[in-house]
């Protein structure tokens, strides 16, 4: 993210832009898809900065919600809003003001040297792409994911910041780590290849090694720094600001850049979720309840219309389109 659209955001938090710049600005939130995804990505840090700073959690709520329901936000399965229809009460702008404070200096920190040019690549709902940093360091992005980055890394350290998910194959340099913020986590390497699942709408990070060393940072009041090795999965809970490791097969790690759909053990809610993404489509579920199903399912390069078959008889749900072409997810809890 670009120091200039980071204080083009804050401007229109704040109200302080006229009222043709604010039509100007969401109507290029409406036309251009790699902006509305920055945009996406400031609004998540800015929950991250919420949620992990201790503030009053009704002052919190209140002052979160005034950005929510004022702001067109692209997210999948979520209708856009571009209504301005609040106004900031003094004590949300002190709140708000605040973070954004913190969240810039969390966007400064994890950039290099003032001077550098930064790159933004975003994706889409339904896109995936590649991208080869000056490094040589191979990044595969996910769907709805986007990645900040500059054009040349500094003598002494290589810093970039995700929002999403990435599967990254970082050129080896022993003299400049490698190092990812990704929400509330920071994670740093010399040369390995691992994923990191870190998308603003869910309270979980992850992060999975499937070769080489991976060092991982939390918040401060949460612990030290840990190590991972192949095979090893860091997971973070945003909410309860909690951490747990797991073990998994390192052939099972991002699937995705491989053209697979696949789930172990995963909630339905999780596995909607993800192919909202993939496919870009939209999911009505009748019945919550059904959302704790569990889901473990493996298949490459499929319709969108055969998982859904596949999640029929796997998770005995029953789905049907509507005239908008949104999906309808029906079913008895498990």
């Amino acid at each position: 993210m670009s120091l200039e659209n980071f204080e083009y955001f804050e401007k229109y938090l704040l109200e302080q832009l006229s009222t043709e710049e604010v039509s100007e600005f969401e109507k290029k939130l409406r036309d251009d898809a790699q902006f509305a995804q920055e945009y996406r990505c400031f609004l998540g840090q800015l929950d991250n900065t919420f949620g992990s700073k201790g503030f009053n959690s009704a002052d919190k709520n209140s002052a979160w919600q005034k950005v929510i329901t004022g702001i067109y936000i692209p997210s999948s399965g979520v209708k856009p809003i571009t209504q301005r229809s609040w106004s900031w009460g003094r004590a949300a702008s002190v709140t708000i003001i605040m973070c954004l404070g913190l969240l810039a200096f969390w966007l400064y920190r994890a950039s290099p040297e003032k001077g550098i040019e930064m790159v933004t690549k975003s994706t889409v709902e339904g896109q995936k792409a590649t991208i080869t940093l000056a490094d040589g360091t191979t990044v595969r992005l996910n769907s709805s994911s986007s990645v900040s980055y500059p054009v040349e890394f500094s003598d002494s350290t290589r810093k970039i910041m995700l929002s999403g998910e990435a599967f990254f194959e970082v050129t080896s340099d022993k003299s400049r780590p490698f190092i990812i913020s990704s929400g509330q986590l920071e994670t740093k390497v010399l040369g390995t290849s691992f994923n990191i699942r870190s998308f603003p709408d869910e309270k979980r990070q992850e992060v999975a090694v499937k070769s080489g060393t991976v060092q991982v940072a939390f918040p401060v009041q949460l612990s030290d720094p840990v190590n991972l090795q192949v095979g090893d999965v860091v997971i973070y809970d945003n909410a309860s600001s909690t951490m747990e490791l797991e073990k998994v097969d390192p052939e099972s790690i991002a699937l995705w850049t491989q053209g697979y759909i696949y789930f172990e053990n995963e909630t339905l809610g999780q596995v909607l979720k993800s192919l909202s993404r993939w496919y870009g489509v939209e999911f009505s579920v009748e019945d919550p309840r059904i959302l704790n199903c569990r889901v473990t399912l493996k298949q490459r390069d499929e319709t969108l219309k055969n998982i859904l078959e596949i999640l029929k008889y796997a998770s005995y749900v029953e789905y049907e389109f509507n005239e908008n072409q949104m999906i309808i997810i029906k079913g008895k809890p498990c």
